[in-house]
């Protein structure tokens, strides 16, 4: 069974692992981000979305898959949100992070060091066709095999099931501000931390999905704000949600496949 890690990406990322919950440091950018993309994830959760739920607790008794999780800044606010949450990440320092942070902040995560592939291979039938939201956020432009990991989110997911996408596009105006501005004018993501060769635009990931039976229907822009301050100060502004896919954006659908446990 081939696997989706690229180990040079993962090793870049161990490298600043400690600064994970630093929201100045190599990772401000996720921070920034963090609550358009519980915005989208909350607006297409809604397809799932029952009478147990409440206000307070949308998410409530959903199972949800972080993959990529990192240290588990999109995590902790999905369990804030009432879902059942396991983040996985290849990174075996970020895993670290992320379950310290979480002891501290006395939420119930589920954390575990691995891939996909190998959550798939080692776990076997207790995970395919299991969570009801798969998130893979600012992960699939890192992947080794895109194509593979694609099959293996399809696998995750339950029939039915929501899977959410955010990523950088393949244009212009992507690898110019998602790659060039963000690491070598701000400086606000580490250099090398992208490689623009592994971008991917909407039509193209709608088109990769839909062989595995993921039909992604709903696309929405994350558009960088700045002003003055945020350009002298090297740093990123927040993001909005915007019709605007050119550089960041999200992608959300479902699992149309039926799987079998193996």
């Amino acid at each position: 069974m081939t696997n989706t890690i690229d180990k040079k990406e993962i090793e870049q990322f161990s490298l600043i692992s400690n600064k994970w919950w630093d929201q100045k440091g190599p990772f401000a950018a996720l921070h920034r981000m963090s609550n358009v993309r519980i915005e989208f994830i909350l607006r297409n959760a809604k397809r799932l979305i029952n009478k147990k739920q409440t206000d307070t607790k949308p998410l409530n008794g959903l199972t949800c898959l972080d993959v990529g999780c990192g240290g588990g800044i999109l995590s902790e606010p999905l369990k804030r949100l009432g879902a059942v949450v396991t983040g996985i990440d290849a990174s075996d320092k970020a895993i670290v992070i992320a379950k310290d942070h979480a002891l501290k902040s006395r939420l119930d995560i589920t954390y575990k060091c691995t891939s996909t592939s190998d959550l798939i291979k080692v776990q076997n039938k207790n995970v395919i066709n299991k969570f009801d939201i798969v998130v893979a956020s600012e992960i699939i432009e890192h992947v080794k095999d895109r194509q593979k990991f694609l099959f293996d989110i399809s696998e995750l997911s339950r029939f039915g099931g929501l899977v959410i996408f955010t990523t950088i596009n393949k244009s212009i105006l992507g690898v110019a501000l998602g790659k060039y501005l963000a690491e070598h004018v701000l400086g606000v993501v580490p250099k090398g931390t992208h490689d623009y060769k592994k971008f991917i635009s909407p039509n193209d990931l709608a088109s990769e999905a839909e062989k595995h039976k993921i039909i992604l229907d709903n696309f929405t822009g994350f558009a960088p704000t700045f002003n003055i301050k945020n350009l002298l100060d090297k740093e990123f502004g927040n993001f909005k949600l915007s019709s605007n896919l050119e550089v960041n954006y999200g992608a959300a659908g479902l699992n149309l496949k039926s799987n079998d446990p193996l």
